[in-house]
């Protein structure tokens, strides 16, 4: 008997994941970054199965999503909230940071190339 209360917690568990999963992803896929409304999120969810937007579990999902702060309401239009995590040996090591690391380099071997070929020209014109 107990057994089967454990599958039954453990089914409902997945499939609060899988709506979960779901209200991520049709935030995330909304064009421009403007953000998902309700509707549009009820619309995704029926999409991946039919019905499960009439399943009022999806609104606490919802809910327990915007407390945790993984989405934000921004004007009647829910968004995900980037975090703004900002430690030193993060940004050390980051794909922006390389890359402007590199540019300015390039932008000094331009301003040293510059350099040298003003002298000569200067050279040649005395």
């Amino acid at each position: 008997m107990e057994a089967s209360q454990d599958d039954k917690t453990n089914e409902e568990s997945k499939e609060k994941a899988k709506v979960r999963r779901w209200i991520l992803k049709a935030v995330e896929d909304v064009e421009r970054n403007i953000g998902a409304t309700a509707h549009h999120i009820q619309k995704f969810l029926d999409s991946k199965e039919d019905g499960s937007s009439n399943k009022p579990e999806w609104k606490l999902i919802l809910k327990k999503l915007l407390d945790s702060g993984h989405l934000m309401k921004n004007g009647g239009r829910y968004v995900i909230h980037k975090s703004k995590k900002t430690s030193l040996k993060g940004t050390k090591n980051s794909a922006a940071s390389k890359a402007n690391k590199s540019y300015q380099e390039a932008e000094d071997f331009r301003k040293k190339v510059r350099r040298i070929s003003a002298r000569r020209r200067f050279k040649n014109f005395n």
